[in-house]
């Protein structure tokens, strides 16, 4: 029977082997967690005769999370959208689960460094187009971070940035590791943009298509994965975003260069892409001392310090 951490009310591996075991109706011969994500624990499931499938496990507390995952699957895939088949789901000892079918490939952070240039700009064209399926959902009534049709949302996209700078601020002063310097210049950057940011339109697009949730196998987009909510704003927070996690891993830009120029930016955009990433690199520094879904408080490639120095690049002469 599995267990519960119950130092911290977090499911172990043996409850994903239950799930997986009451799915298939024997133990599985293989499980292992995904490395990636800081989210949900995610294990990949695989038997001798050749079964493999996906288990996603969540805290009680998110619950949410998974029933948006059930929404924007059942809504997505039929336009196009290239995320797993939905197998099961339910709940096991109060943990919100789903079973998952299992995608060829590795995220892309795991095979970045041996894509060759033209590898990289055929994923950037791929999830572009993707991105574009999802907008042809319409504008929202909002904007920000939407699971669920009825879930609440932000009058303004500026309300939307504010809301990263405080939570940002937030982490870092529950940590005691606040670097007013580095939020007052994001914070003005952020307010020099103000009309911009007002006539931004509630397009739908996936936040989180970064170095992460982005399968590829052999050169090619395969797939993605983790889709729990849509964010209806500014469709360059994402580019700007997979530029911060590039950024931050010592990684060259090729990829997200492509992506950018397939929107063809105007100079307001090419700011806006730059206060994005920086606005990313002070979430990055926020989220050094926290758990998370992890054993040990998360831990950056790239320490302080650097990712400092990276946000002051990011808005050096703006």
């Amino acid at each position: 029977m599995g267990m519960v951490d119950d130092a911290h009310g977090r499911p172990d591996e043996s409850v994903a082997s239950d799930i997986a075991g009451q799915f298939c109706g024997r133990k599985p011969q293989h499980i292992s967690r995904f490395a990636m994500g800081i989210g949900h624990w995610v294990y990949d499931i695989r038997y001798s005769g050749g079964e493999e499938f996906v288990v996603r496990v969540g805290s009680p507390d998110q619950c949410q999370d998974f029933a948006g995952a059930v929404h924007w699957s059942r809504l997505l895939r039929p336009i196009g959208v290239p995320l797993p088949s939905l197998l099961g789901m339910g709940e096991y000892q109060h943990f919100p689960f789903m079973i998952l079918e299992r995608l060829a490939g590795e995220d892309l952070a795991l095979v970045y460094g041996n894509l060759e240039l033209e590898q990289k700009k055929t994923i950037a064209t791929q999830v572009f187009e993707v991105q574009r399926l999802v907008a042809s959902l319409g504008e929202g009534r909002g904007y920000g971070y939407v699971r669920l049709p009825d879930a609440p949302c932000r009058s303004s996209w500026r309300h939307v940035i504010d809301d990263s700078v405080k939570r940002s601020r937030s982490r870092m002063e529950s940590t005691n590791s606040l670097k007013p310097g580095a939020l007052e210049r994001v914070s003005r950057n952020v307010a020099r943009l103000d009309d911009y940011f007002t006539r931004v339109r509630p397009v739908p697009f996936l936040d989180d298509t970064t170095t992460k949730n982005v399968l590829v196998h052999r050169g090619r987009l395969t797939g993605i994965v983790d889709v729990d909510w849509i964010c209806f704003g500014d469709p360059l927070l994402t580019p700007a975003l997979t530029r911060a996690s590039l950024l931050s891993s010592g990684r060259d830009l090729a990829y997200t260069d492509h992506w950018c120029e397939l929107f063809k930016p105007s100079l307001e955009q090419q700011a806006a892409i730059r206060v994005y990433t920086a606005l990313f690199f002070l979430d990055f520094m926020s989220e050094l001392g926290h758990r998370f879904n992890r054993d040990t408080p998360t831990v950056m490639v790239a320490d302080v310090e650097r990712l400092e120095v990276l946000l002051e690049e990011q808005l050096c002469g703006l």
